[in-house]
Protein backbone atom coordinates (compact mmCIF):
# COMPACT_ATOMS: atom_id res chain seq x y z
CA UNK A 1 0.00 0.00 0.00
CA UNK A 2 1.58 3.56 -0.86
CA UNK A 3 1.82 6.35 1.51
CA UNK A 4 -0.60 8.42 0.12
CA UNK A 5 -3.51 5.39 -0.20
CA UNK A 6 -3.06 5.04 3.52
CA UNK A 7 -3.17 9.10 4.08
CA UNK A 8 -6.29 8.80 2.07
CA UNK A 9 -7.75 7.20 4.58
CA UNK A 10 -7.31 9.00 7.44
CA UNK A 11 -10.26 10.94 6.05
CA UNK A 12 -12.53 8.44 4.60
CA UNK A 13 -15.37 7.20 6.95
CA UNK A 14 -17.65 3.99 5.90
CA UNK A 15 -21.19 4.86 4.52
CA UNK A 16 -22.86 5.81 8.14
CA UNK A 17 -20.53 4.54 11.08
CA UNK A 18 -18.43 7.68 11.88
CA UNK A 19 -14.25 7.82 11.44
CA UNK A 20 -12.47 5.32 10.67
CA UNK A 21 -11.10 3.54 13.81
CA UNK A 22 -9.62 0.15 12.38
CA UNK A 23 -7.85 -1.29 9.35
CA UNK A 24 -8.51 -5.12 8.18
CA UNK A 25 -5.46 -6.10 6.05
CA UNK A 26 -6.77 -9.77 4.45
CA UNK A 27 -3.81 -10.93 2.99
CA UNK A 28 -5.06 -13.49 0.29
CA UNK A 29 -3.62 -16.56 -1.16
CA UNK A 30 -2.06 -16.86 2.85
CA UNK A 31 -1.44 -20.75 2.42
CA UNK A 32 0.17 -20.72 -1.07
CA UNK A 33 3.49 -19.12 -2.12
CA UNK A 34 6.24 -20.31 -4.91
CA UNK A 35 4.70 -18.82 -7.71
CA UNK A 36 5.68 -15.44 -9.44
CA UNK A 37 2.95 -13.59 -8.67
CA UNK A 38 2.89 -14.58 -5.23
CA UNK A 39 6.54 -15.51 -4.10
CA UNK A 40 6.81 -14.54 -0.59
CA UNK A 41 5.19 -16.85 2.39
CA UNK A 42 2.72 -15.49 4.45
CA UNK A 43 5.20 -14.76 7.71
CA UNK A 44 7.34 -12.33 6.00
CA UNK A 45 4.16 -10.60 4.21
CA UNK A 46 2.45 -10.30 7.64
CA UNK A 47 6.25 -8.70 8.92
CA UNK A 48 5.68 -6.00 5.99
CA UNK A 49 2.22 -5.06 6.35
CA UNK A 50 3.09 -4.43 10.10
CA UNK A 51 6.13 -2.77 9.68
CA UNK A 52 4.41 -0.25 7.08
CA UNK A 53 0.91 -0.15 9.23
CA UNK A 54 2.55 0.89 12.89
CA UNK A 55 3.66 3.92 12.61
CA UNK A 56 0.40 5.30 11.85
CA UNK A 57 -1.41 3.41 14.59
CA UNK A 58 -1.04 6.27 16.99
CA UNK A 59 -1.20 9.23 14.25
CA UNK A 60 -4.16 7.90 12.86
CA UNK A 61 -5.85 6.62 16.26
CA UNK A 62 -6.20 3.46 14.57
CA UNK A 63 -6.07 -0.46 15.47
CA UNK A 64 -5.00 -2.65 13.03
CA UNK A 65 -5.70 -6.32 11.75
CA UNK A 66 -3.92 -9.13 9.81
CA UNK A 67 -5.51 -11.94 8.68
CA UNK A 68 -4.49 -14.42 6.62
CA UNK A 69 -7.43 -15.81 3.64
CA UNK A 70 -6.24 -18.66 2.48
CA UNK A 71 -6.05 -19.72 -1.00
CA UNK A 72 -9.40 -20.01 -3.45
CA UNK A 73 -9.66 -21.74 -6.80
CA UNK A 74 -11.32 -18.62 -9.42
CA UNK A 75 -15.11 -17.61 -7.56
CA UNK A 76 -17.65 -15.08 -7.71
CA UNK A 77 -17.99 -15.55 -4.00
CA UNK A 78 -14.45 -14.94 -3.37
CA UNK A 79 -15.59 -11.61 -1.45
CA UNK A 80 -18.59 -13.53 0.40
CA UNK A 81 -15.84 -16.01 1.23
CA UNK A 82 -13.37 -13.40 2.83
CA UNK A 83 -15.86 -11.61 5.14
CA UNK A 84 -16.33 -15.01 6.31
CA UNK A 85 -13.33 -16.22 6.65
CA UNK A 86 -12.13 -12.58 8.72
CA UNK A 87 -15.62 -13.39 11.17
CA UNK A 88 -14.11 -17.38 12.00
CA UNK A 89 -10.75 -15.99 12.32
CA UNK A 90 -11.85 -13.66 15.04
CA UNK A 91 -14.06 -16.47 16.31
CA UNK A 92 -16.84 -13.85 15.45
CA UNK A 93 -15.66 -10.77 17.05
CA UNK A 94 -15.34 -8.74 13.53
CA UNK A 95 -18.26 -9.12 10.89
CA UNK A 96 -17.82 -6.54 8.42
CA UNK A 97 -20.93 -5.37 6.79
CA UNK A 98 -21.17 -2.47 4.33
CA UNK A 99 -22.63 -0.10 7.12
CA UNK A 100 -19.25 -0.61 9.33
CA UNK A 101 -16.88 -1.46 6.86
CA UNK A 102 -15.54 0.58 3.40
CA UNK A 103 -13.39 -1.96 0.89
CA UNK A 104 -9.99 -1.21 -0.44
CA UNK A 105 -9.15 -2.54 -3.66
CA UNK A 106 -7.55 -1.97 -7.28
CA UNK A 107 -8.53 -5.62 -8.37
CA UNK A 108 -11.64 -4.41 -10.66
CA UNK A 109 -13.33 -8.38 -10.74
CA UNK A 110 -12.73 -8.17 -6.86
CA UNK A 111 -14.64 -4.81 -6.50
CA UNK A 112 -17.42 -5.54 -8.53
CA UNK A 113 -18.15 -8.55 -6.19
CA UNK A 114 -17.80 -5.96 -2.92
CA UNK A 115 -20.27 -3.61 -4.60
CA UNK A 116 -22.86 -6.99 -4.98
CA UNK A 117 -22.52 -6.94 -1.41
CA UNK A 118 -23.37 -3.17 -0.70
CA UNK A 119 -20.04 -2.71 0.28
CA UNK A 120 -18.54 1.16 -0.92
CA UNK A 121 -15.37 1.24 -2.64
CA UNK A 122 -11.80 2.93 -2.04
CA UNK A 123 -10.60 2.05 -5.49
CA UNK A 124 -6.87 2.71 -4.61
CA UNK A 125 -4.53 3.19 -7.43
CA UNK A 126 -7.15 2.07 -10.08
CA UNK A 127 -8.57 5.89 -10.70
CA UNK A 128 -5.56 7.89 -8.78
CA UNK A 129 -5.14 10.60 -11.49
CA UNK A 130 -0.92 9.74 -11.88
CA UNK A 131 -1.26 6.24 -12.34
CA UNK A 132 0.79 4.70 -10.33
CA UNK A 133 2.51 1.49 -10.85
CA UNK A 134 0.51 -1.73 -9.49
CA UNK A 135 2.50 -3.96 -7.38
CA UNK A 136 2.62 -6.78 -10.30
CA UNK A 137 4.19 -3.73 -11.97
CA UNK A 138 6.61 -2.91 -9.48
CA UNK A 139 7.69 -6.67 -9.02
CA UNK A 140 8.36 -6.95 -12.55
CA UNK A 141 10.21 -3.76 -12.52
CA UNK A 142 12.08 -5.60 -9.22
CA UNK A 143 12.80 -8.68 -11.55
CA UNK A 144 13.92 -6.77 -14.54
CA UNK A 145 16.46 -4.50 -12.34
CA UNK A 146 17.59 -7.73 -11.17
CA UNK A 147 20.61 -7.92 -8.57
CA UNK A 148 20.64 -4.02 -8.91
CA UNK A 149 17.19 -3.39 -7.52
CA UNK A 150 18.39 -1.80 -4.30
CA UNK A 151 20.10 1.24 -6.28
CA UNK A 152 17.19 1.47 -8.99
CA UNK A 153 16.11 5.28 -8.80
CA UNK A 154 12.45 4.39 -9.87
CA UNK A 155 12.01 1.24 -8.50
CA UNK A 156 13.12 2.74 -4.65
CA UNK A 157 10.41 5.73 -4.95
CA UNK A 158 7.87 2.97 -5.74
CA UNK A 159 8.60 0.94 -3.05
CA UNK A 160 7.54 1.72 0.69
CA UNK A 161 10.10 2.07 3.20
CA UNK A 162 8.53 -0.61 4.42
CA UNK A 163 9.19 -3.09 1.48
CA UNK A 164 12.46 -1.68 0.76
CA UNK A 165 13.70 -2.64 4.41
CA UNK A 166 11.98 -5.70 4.50
CA UNK A 167 13.40 -6.77 1.64
CA UNK A 168 17.33 -5.83 2.85
CA UNK A 169 16.21 -7.77 5.64
CA UNK A 170 14.93 -10.58 4.71
CA UNK A 171 17.95 -10.72 1.28
CA UNK A 172 16.27 -14.53 0.18
CA UNK A 173 12.75 -13.18 -0.50
CA UNK A 174 14.30 -10.83 -3.48
CA UNK A 175 16.96 -13.67 -4.23
CA UNK A 176 13.56 -16.19 -4.69
CA UNK A 177 11.26 -13.53 -6.21
CA UNK A 178 14.12 -13.53 -8.76
CA UNK A 179 14.65 -16.85 -8.85
CA UNK A 180 10.84 -17.98 -9.77
CA UNK A 181 10.39 -15.28 -12.94
CA UNK A 182 14.07 -16.21 -14.14
CA UNK A 183 12.94 -20.34 -14.48
CA UNK A 184 12.49 -21.14 -17.72
CA UNK A 185 10.24 -24.03 -16.26
CA UNK A 186 8.11 -22.31 -14.05
CA UNK A 187 4.82 -21.25 -15.44
CA UNK A 188 3.39 -17.79 -13.49
CA UNK A 189 1.21 -20.50 -11.27
CA UNK A 190 3.94 -22.05 -9.53
CA UNK A 191 4.29 -25.29 -11.99
CA UNK A 192 5.38 -26.58 -14.98
CA UNK A 193 2.03 -26.79 -16.62
CA UNK A 194 -1.25 -25.59 -16.06
CA UNK A 195 -3.01 -28.39 -17.80
CA UNK A 196 -2.21 -30.96 -14.34
CA UNK A 197 -4.65 -32.38 -12.15
CA UNK A 198 -2.84 -32.21 -9.05
CA UNK A 199 -5.26 -34.39 -7.14
CA UNK A 200 -5.60 -37.16 -9.46
CA UNK A 201 -0.91 -36.70 -10.09
CA UNK A 202 -0.53 -37.00 -6.82
CA UNK A 203 -2.94 -40.33 -5.68
CA UNK A 204 -1.15 -42.01 -8.73
CA UNK A 205 2.55 -40.70 -7.63
CA UNK A 206 1.64 -41.82 -3.91
CA UNK A 207 -0.74 -45.02 -3.79
CA UNK A 208 0.84 -47.04 -1.38
CA UNK A 209 1.50 -50.17 -3.96
CA UNK A 210 2.81 -48.14 -6.85
CA UNK A 211 5.49 -46.22 -4.03
CA UNK A 212 6.48 -49.78 -2.56
CA UNK A 213 6.88 -50.84 -6.41
CA UNK A 214 8.82 -47.96 -6.48
CA UNK A 215 11.06 -47.89 -3.69
CA UNK A 216 11.98 -51.37 -3.84
CA UNK A 217 13.58 -50.90 -7.33
CA UNK A 218 16.32 -48.21 -5.71
CA UNK A 219 15.96 -49.37 -2.05
CA UNK A 220 19.43 -51.81 -2.26
CA UNK A 221 21.30 -49.29 -3.99
CA UNK A 222 20.58 -46.05 -1.64
CA UNK A 223 24.16 -44.91 0.25
CA UNK A 224 22.78 -43.37 3.27
CA UNK A 225 23.92 -39.82 4.80
CA UNK A 226 22.22 -36.78 2.90
CA UNK A 227 19.65 -38.18 0.68
CA UNK A 228 17.83 -35.66 -1.90
CA UNK A 229 14.40 -36.43 -3.85
CA UNK A 230 14.60 -34.98 -7.22
CA UNK A 231 11.58 -34.54 -8.24
CA UNK A 232 9.64 -35.10 -5.13
CA UNK A 233 6.42 -34.67 -5.74
CA UNK A 234 4.26 -35.03 -2.49
CA UNK A 235 6.84 -36.70 -0.39
CA UNK A 236 5.79 -40.00 -0.87
CA UNK A 237 8.86 -42.13 -1.63
CA UNK A 238 11.25 -39.62 0.85
CA UNK A 239 8.73 -41.37 3.68
CA UNK A 240 9.49 -44.55 2.26
CA UNK A 241 12.81 -44.10 2.86
CA UNK A 242 12.80 -42.21 6.36
CA UNK A 243 11.18 -45.56 7.50
CA UNK A 244 14.75 -47.19 6.78
CA UNK A 245 17.25 -44.35 6.72
CA UNK A 246 16.19 -42.57 10.14
CA UNK A 247 19.62 -40.91 10.82
CA UNK A 248 19.80 -39.83 6.98
CA UNK A 249 19.02 -36.18 5.99
CA UNK A 250 16.46 -36.12 3.80
CA UNK A 251 15.71 -33.69 1.41
CA UNK A 252 13.01 -33.12 -1.08
CA UNK A 253 13.37 -30.90 -4.51
CA UNK A 254 10.72 -30.48 -6.77
CA UNK A 255 9.24 -27.26 -8.79
CA UNK A 256 5.86 -26.92 -8.01
CA UNK A 257 4.32 -25.01 -5.59
CA UNK A 258 1.40 -27.39 -5.00
CA UNK A 259 3.60 -30.13 -4.33
CA UNK A 260 5.83 -28.70 -1.84
CA UNK A 261 2.67 -27.81 -0.32
CA UNK A 262 1.63 -31.41 -0.05
CA UNK A 263 5.10 -32.33 0.97
CA UNK A 264 4.65 -29.57 4.22
CA UNK A 265 1.66 -31.47 5.15
CA UNK A 266 2.88 -34.82 5.15
CA UNK A 267 5.89 -33.12 7.57
CA UNK A 268 3.36 -31.39 10.01
CA UNK A 269 1.53 -35.49 9.95
CA UNK A 270 4.71 -36.68 11.28
CA UNK A 271 4.83 -39.20 7.85
CA UNK A 272 9.09 -38.54 8.44
CA UNK A 273 9.35 -39.81 11.56
CA UNK A 274 11.93 -38.83 13.44
CA UNK A 275 14.30 -38.00 10.52
CA UNK A 276 15.50 -34.66 9.71
CA UNK A 277 13.75 -33.79 6.00
CA UNK A 278 13.90 -30.20 4.52
CA UNK A 279 11.58 -29.29 1.03
CA UNK A 280 13.12 -26.77 -1.61
CA UNK A 281 10.82 -25.18 -4.33
CA UNK A 282 13.67 -25.31 -6.92
CA UNK A 283 14.33 -25.76 -10.70
CA UNK A 284 16.60 -29.21 -10.66
CA UNK A 285 18.56 -28.26 -13.73
CA UNK A 286 20.53 -25.23 -11.65
CA UNK A 287 23.03 -25.78 -9.10
CA UNK A 288 21.42 -26.62 -5.43
CA UNK A 289 24.42 -28.43 -3.32
CA UNK A 290 27.88 -27.66 -2.64
CA UNK A 291 30.06 -29.69 -4.90
CA UNK A 292 30.46 -33.29 -3.14
CA UNK A 293 27.68 -33.12 -0.44
CA UNK A 294 25.16 -35.66 -1.22
CA UNK A 295 25.67 -39.51 -0.93
CA UNK A 296 22.49 -40.34 -2.75
CA UNK A 297 20.35 -38.35 -5.26
CA UNK A 298 16.67 -40.10 -6.56
CA UNK A 299 15.54 -39.48 -9.24
CA UNK A 300 12.22 -40.69 -9.83
CA UNK A 301 9.69 -40.22 -12.47
CA UNK A 302 11.45 -36.67 -13.29
CA UNK A 303 13.95 -36.49 -16.11
CA UNK A 304 11.18 -37.79 -18.89
CA UNK A 305 9.88 -34.58 -17.66
CA UNK A 306 13.07 -32.56 -18.00
CA UNK A 307 13.58 -33.60 -21.56
CA UNK A 308 9.46 -32.36 -22.38
CA UNK A 309 9.79 -29.24 -20.70
CA UNK A 310 13.60 -28.56 -21.28
CA UNK A 311 15.66 -28.64 -24.08
CA UNK A 312 15.14 -32.43 -24.69
CA UNK A 313 19.10 -34.03 -24.74
CA UNK A 314 20.75 -30.86 -23.57
CA UNK A 315 19.07 -30.47 -20.44
CA UNK A 316 19.81 -34.10 -19.81
CA UNK A 317 23.02 -34.06 -20.24
CA UNK A 318 23.23 -30.61 -18.29
CA UNK A 319 21.57 -32.01 -15.64
CA UNK A 320 23.50 -35.46 -15.16
CA UNK A 321 26.61 -32.70 -14.97
CA UNK A 322 25.86 -31.03 -11.95
CA UNK A 323 24.43 -34.02 -10.48
CA UNK A 324 28.33 -35.62 -11.13
CA UNK A 325 29.58 -32.35 -9.52
CA UNK A 326 26.99 -32.41 -6.01
CA UNK A 327 27.41 -36.28 -5.67
CA UNK A 328 30.19 -37.27 -3.11
CA UNK A 329 32.77 -40.03 -4.00
CA UNK A 330 31.17 -43.57 -3.48
CA UNK A 331 27.67 -41.51 -3.56
CA UNK A 332 24.99 -42.69 -6.04
CA UNK A 333 22.61 -41.29 -8.41
CA UNK A 334 19.93 -43.15 -8.48
CA UNK A 335 16.79 -43.08 -11.40
CA UNK A 336 14.03 -44.60 -12.03
CA UNK A 337 11.93 -43.89 -15.12
CA UNK A 338 10.39 -44.55 -18.00
CA UNK A 339 12.16 -46.15 -20.79
CA UNK A 340 12.51 -46.71 -24.68
CA UNK A 341 13.05 -49.81 -26.86
CA UNK A 342 16.40 -50.04 -28.28
CA UNK A 343 15.36 -50.49 -31.48
CA UNK A 344 12.92 -47.62 -31.53
CA UNK A 345 13.12 -46.98 -35.59
CA UNK A 346 12.03 -50.59 -36.10
CA UNK A 347 9.07 -50.80 -38.12
CA UNK A 348 6.23 -52.37 -35.89
CA UNK A 349 2.53 -53.42 -37.05
CA UNK A 350 0.80 -52.06 -33.71
CA UNK A 351 -2.54 -54.03 -33.33
CA UNK A 352 -5.49 -51.40 -31.85
CA UNK A 353 -8.55 -53.61 -30.20
CA UNK A 354 -11.32 -51.50 -31.63
CA UNK A 355 -14.42 -53.05 -30.14
CA UNK A 356 -13.60 -51.89 -26.55
CA UNK A 357 -15.43 -48.76 -26.66
CA UNK A 358 -16.56 -46.44 -29.21
CA UNK A 359 -15.16 -45.68 -32.62
CA UNK A 360 -17.34 -42.48 -33.32
CA UNK A 361 -16.75 -38.69 -32.36
CA UNK A 362 -13.03 -39.54 -31.62
CA UNK A 363 -11.87 -35.42 -32.05
CA UNK A 364 -14.82 -34.16 -30.37
CA UNK A 365 -13.54 -31.17 -27.96
CA UNK A 366 -14.60 -30.48 -24.24
CA UNK A 367 -14.23 -27.75 -22.07
CA UNK A 368 -14.12 -29.51 -18.93
CA UNK A 369 -10.98 -31.70 -17.95
CA UNK A 370 -13.51 -34.30 -16.78
CA UNK A 371 -15.76 -34.66 -19.61
CA UNK A 372 -12.76 -34.71 -22.06
CA UNK A 373 -11.38 -38.05 -19.45
CA UNK A 374 -14.87 -39.88 -19.80
CA UNK A 375 -14.77 -39.03 -23.54
CA UNK A 376 -11.40 -41.30 -23.51
CA UNK A 377 -12.30 -43.74 -21.66
CA UNK A 378 -15.51 -44.21 -23.83
CA UNK A 379 -13.16 -44.95 -26.66
CA UNK A 380 -11.82 -47.67 -27.93
CA UNK A 381 -7.84 -48.69 -27.95
CA UNK A 382 -7.99 -47.90 -31.81
CA UNK A 383 -9.84 -44.79 -31.31
CA UNK A 384 -7.65 -43.27 -28.56
CA UNK A 385 -4.76 -44.32 -30.28
CA UNK A 386 -6.42 -41.72 -33.25
CA UNK A 387 -7.14 -39.37 -30.73
CA UNK A 388 -3.57 -39.78 -29.13
CA UNK A 389 -1.37 -39.56 -32.70
CA UNK A 390 -3.14 -35.92 -33.38
CA UNK A 391 -2.50 -34.56 -29.67
CA UNK A 392 0.82 -35.78 -28.78
CA UNK A 393 3.77 -32.85 -28.59
CA UNK A 394 1.25 -30.17 -29.63
CA UNK A 395 4.42 -27.57 -29.04
CA UNK A 396 6.54 -29.98 -31.58
CA UNK A 397 4.09 -30.63 -34.48
CA UNK A 398 4.92 -27.86 -36.85
CA UNK A 399 1.83 -27.58 -38.84
CA UNK A 400 1.59 -31.77 -38.80
CA UNK A 401 1.18 -34.07 -35.97
CA UNK A 402 4.54 -35.43 -34.44
CA UNK A 403 3.28 -39.37 -34.59
CA UNK A 404 3.17 -40.14 -38.13
CA UNK A 405 1.84 -44.00 -39.07
CA UNK A 406 -0.12 -45.95 -42.10
CA UNK A 407 -3.37 -47.83 -41.38
CA UNK A 408 -4.15 -51.01 -42.53
CA UNK A 409 -6.27 -54.65 -42.12
CA UNK A 410 -4.50 -57.67 -41.47
CA UNK A 411 -7.67 -60.86 -41.03
CA UNK A 412 -10.19 -57.72 -40.70
CA UNK A 413 -8.18 -56.60 -37.46
CA UNK A 414 -6.80 -53.40 -37.45
CA UNK A 415 -3.21 -52.16 -37.34
CA UNK A 416 -0.91 -49.32 -37.23
CA UNK A 417 2.13 -49.27 -39.09
CA UNK A 418 4.73 -46.95 -37.05
CA UNK A 419 8.09 -46.77 -35.79
CA UNK A 420 8.44 -48.96 -32.74
CA UNK A 421 9.41 -46.07 -30.67
CA UNK A 422 6.15 -43.99 -31.31
CA UNK A 423 4.27 -47.31 -30.85
CA UNK A 424 5.85 -47.20 -27.12
CA UNK A 425 4.81 -44.07 -26.66
CA UNK A 426 1.11 -44.75 -27.10
CA UNK A 427 1.51 -47.91 -24.99
CA UNK A 428 3.08 -46.10 -22.02
CA UNK A 429 0.38 -43.34 -21.74
CA UNK A 430 -3.12 -44.27 -23.51
CA UNK A 431 -4.56 -44.84 -20.01
CA UNK A 432 -3.33 -41.21 -18.63
CA UNK A 433 -7.03 -39.85 -19.69
CA UNK A 434 -7.54 -37.95 -16.12
CA UNK A 435 -4.63 -35.38 -17.23
CA UNK A 436 -4.08 -36.54 -21.21
CA UNK A 437 -3.64 -32.63 -21.86
CA UNK A 438 -0.83 -32.50 -19.84
CA UNK A 439 0.35 -36.23 -20.71
CA UNK A 440 0.67 -34.89 -24.07
CA UNK A 441 3.56 -32.73 -23.77
CA UNK A 442 5.52 -35.65 -22.35
CA UNK A 443 7.75 -37.52 -24.11
CA UNK A 444 8.46 -41.32 -22.55
CA UNK A 445 10.44 -43.49 -24.97
CA UNK A 446 12.99 -41.22 -26.10
CA UNK A 447 16.14 -42.79 -25.00
CA UNK A 448 17.26 -46.56 -24.99
CA UNK A 449 18.83 -48.08 -21.60
CA UNK A 450 21.82 -47.99 -23.67
CA UNK A 451 21.42 -44.37 -24.54
CA UNK A 452 21.15 -43.69 -21.02
CA UNK A 453 24.14 -45.69 -19.74
CA UNK A 454 26.30 -43.92 -22.42
CA UNK A 455 24.86 -40.44 -21.29
CA UNK A 456 25.67 -41.30 -17.80
CA UNK A 457 29.29 -42.44 -18.21
CA UNK A 458 29.74 -39.47 -20.69
CA UNK A 459 29.14 -37.23 -17.47
CA UNK A 460 31.48 -39.30 -15.61
CA UNK A 461 29.82 -42.06 -13.51
CA UNK A 462 30.75 -45.73 -13.52
CA UNK A 463 27.61 -47.71 -14.15
CA UNK A 464 26.94 -50.09 -11.32
CA UNK A 465 25.03 -53.69 -12.95
CA UNK A 466 25.75 -56.84 -10.39
CA UNK A 467 24.40 -59.91 -11.86
CA UNK A 468 24.49 -61.57 -8.29
CA UNK A 469 22.43 -59.03 -6.89
CA UNK A 470 19.76 -57.85 -9.45
CA UNK A 471 17.44 -55.29 -7.52
CA UNK A 472 21.21 -53.30 -6.39
CA UNK A 473 21.97 -52.80 -10.31
CA UNK A 474 20.86 -51.18 -13.36
CA UNK A 475 18.30 -52.76 -15.45
CA UNK A 476 15.35 -52.53 -17.29
CA UNK A 477 12.23 -54.21 -16.75
CA UNK A 478 8.73 -55.00 -18.14
CA UNK A 479 6.16 -54.53 -15.17
CA UNK A 480 3.36 -57.17 -15.59
CA UNK A 481 0.80 -55.24 -13.86
CA UNK A 482 0.73 -53.13 -16.45
CA UNK A 483 0.90 -55.75 -19.66
CA UNK A 484 -1.86 -57.54 -17.78
CA UNK A 485 -4.67 -54.29 -16.90
CA UNK A 486 -3.35 -51.88 -20.07
CA UNK A 487 -2.06 -54.39 -22.55
CA UNK A 488 -3.55 -57.80 -22.45
CA UNK A 489 -6.87 -57.51 -25.19
CA UNK A 490 -5.77 -54.06 -26.20
CA UNK A 491 -2.12 -53.93 -28.17
CA UNK A 492 -0.12 -55.99 -29.16
CA UNK A 493 2.88 -55.66 -31.13
CA UNK A 494 4.38 -57.81 -34.79
CA UNK A 495 6.93 -57.38 -37.34
CA UNK A 496 5.96 -58.35 -40.68
CA UNK A 497 8.23 -60.96 -41.65
CA UNK A 498 10.00 -62.07 -45.35
CA UNK A 499 7.06 -64.20 -46.40
CA UNK A 500 4.21 -61.57 -45.71
CA UNK A 501 3.33 -62.92 -42.30
CA UNK A 502 2.63 -60.95 -38.86
CA UNK A 503 5.41 -62.36 -36.64
CA UNK A 504 4.77 -61.26 -32.64
CA UNK A 505 7.10 -59.38 -30.60
CA UNK A 506 7.63 -59.35 -26.67
CA UNK A 507 5.91 -56.48 -24.78
CA UNK A 508 8.85 -53.73 -24.57
CA UNK A 509 10.34 -52.66 -20.88
CA UNK A 510 8.23 -50.01 -19.21
CA UNK A 511 11.15 -49.21 -16.69
CA UNK A 512 14.66 -48.38 -16.35
CA UNK A 513 16.75 -48.27 -13.14
CA UNK A 514 20.20 -46.62 -13.51
CA UNK A 515 22.53 -47.21 -10.13
CA UNK A 516 25.10 -44.24 -11.29
CA UNK A 517 28.21 -44.34 -8.96
CA UNK A 518 30.77 -41.81 -8.29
Amino acid sequence: MPLEQLAFLDGASPPASGPLDQVVFAITSSNQAGSRYNPIPLHVRAIGVDRFIRPFEATLSIHYRIIGIPHYQPTPRFAEFTLKEIAEQTEGGLRLTPDNCVVLCSTTAVIRQYQQLGFAILPAELNHPDQPPTPIDVLQKMVAAGETWPTHPDLRDQLSSATFDLWQDFPDIPRRILRLWRDPLLNDEGSLTEDRNYATYAYGLSNPEIINLKYQDIQEAIVPGKIVDEGCADGALLAAVAQDFPDSDLIGIDISAEFIARCRERQRAGDFGGSFVFFHQRNITQPIFEPGAIHTTICNSTLHELWSYGDQAQTIHSYLALKYAQTAVSGRLLIRDVIGPENGRQEVYLWLNDADGANDAVFQEFASPDLLAEHLQNLSTYGRFRRFARDFLPDRQAGQPVIQYRETQVDGRPYAILPLRAACEFMSKKDYTDNWTSEMHEEFAFWSFSDWKTALQTAGFHILENPNTPQSGSRVYTNPWIVRHRWQGKVALFVMNENGRLDPLPYPPTNVILVAEK
